[in-house]
């Protein structure tokens, strides 16, 4: 089974778990170059979502996000370039009538985050210790870490994540302490990076959750907020494969 879990992030509902694994493998896998380390494919899984927010025309549900759609949208206006419309613009070929669905949806679906915790938890195996998540994936695996101590993940990797930002950090289960944000569960180690000029990560996730963080800060160059050079760092690599060793 997986040892390394990964968590897309938002505005891949248009693809699936199989395509994700194929562009991300490789990625992966360069990361792992950096440090003599090599997997196999069935050592990787990837958690996908995306379904959950891809739009049925003509259903019942379809017909309830389109009616809340205009008042999410005047309230994403409103932020201009904070909360959930910077990661629209961090997300590069993202357009904000995406956002909107993706937001409207979170807003507007009670059992939503239940589902889309449900999806991370169906990938996790006594074999895993390392879950890696990227931009809105980070949340949704915080979430989940926080609420399963019982899991065998070691080490936690979040790339790009909007988990410092009030938005999110306000909002987050379990809620903050004391303006401290909780430790995801029995995680032992949390390794943050975060790209130069990634609207979606300004701010730094140790300063919410603590020292136990530990922040790198990487230049994607032109792609910014994209998984793929997040994934093939050397921070990244690093971090999954000292987890394997510590496994050993």
């Amino acid at each position: 089974m997986a040892r390394v879990v990964i968590v897309h992030g938002a505005f891949n509902e248009l693809w699936g778990p199989n395509e994700l694994k194929a562009r991300w493998l490789p990625a992966v896998r360069d990361g792992l170059w950096h440090h003599d380390v090599q997997i196999e494919a069935d050592d990787v899984a990837v958690c996908f979502y995306g379904d959950l927010f891809r739009h049925h025309p003509g259903s019942d549900e379809d017909r309830r996000l389109e009616q809340s759609r205009a008042g999410v949208a005047d309230m994403l206006s409103e932020m201009g370039g904070d909360g959930i419309a910077a990661l629209s613009q961090a997300a590069g070929d993202a357009t904000f009538d995406r956002t909107v669905d993706l937001a409207t949806a979170m807003l507007t679906e009670a059992d939503l985050r239940d589902r889309l915790r449900a999806r991370i938890e169906d990938e996790i195996t006594d074999d895993t210790r390392v879950l890696v998540a990227h931009s809105l994936g980070t949340v949704l695996s915080y979430t989940a870490l926080a609420a399963r101590d019982d899991w065998p993940v070691h080490t936690f990797v979040t790339l790009g994540s909007p988990l410092a930002h009030p938005l999110m950090f306000n909002s987050l289960e379990p809620a903050p302490v004391d303006g401290q944000g909780v430790w995801p569960g029995a995680v032992q180690r949390w390794v943050n990076v975060r790209a130069l000029n990634d609207k979606a990560c300004e701010t730094c996730v140790a300063d919410k959750f603590g020292p136990r963080v530990e922040e790198f800060v990487i230049d994607n160059g032109h792609r910014a907020h994209s998984p793929e050079p997040y994934l093939n760092s050397r921070p990244t690599g690093a971090a999954i494969a000292a987890a394997f060793r510590a496994s050993t």
